[in-house]
């Protein structure tokens, strides 16, 4: 039992330390949305919205396509 809490304390130390010096570097740095979006392009958005639709839809007909295929042996 003694070695469980002192391998708690020791990994709550180091949690503790780790968020620290994790906040300590985040409030270092300031990243403006400006600087994430200038290099965005609209074309890059576009293919991106497409490809989240075309992955959307894929599972649907897979789905449908192995019935389908399920129906025609069964």
């Amino acid at each position: 039992m003694r070695n469980i809490n002192k391998s708690k304390s020791i990994a709550v130390a180091i949690i503790t330390a780790t968020a620290m010096t994790g906040g300590a570097a985040f409030a270092q740095t300031s990243t403006g949305y400006s600087s994430i979006l200038s290099g965005l392009d609209t074309s890059t958005a576009v293919a991106a919205v497409i490809a989240a639709g075309a992955l959307l839809a894929s599972v649907g007909f897979a789905k449908w396509a192995t019935k389908k295929v399920a129906r025609f042996f069964g």
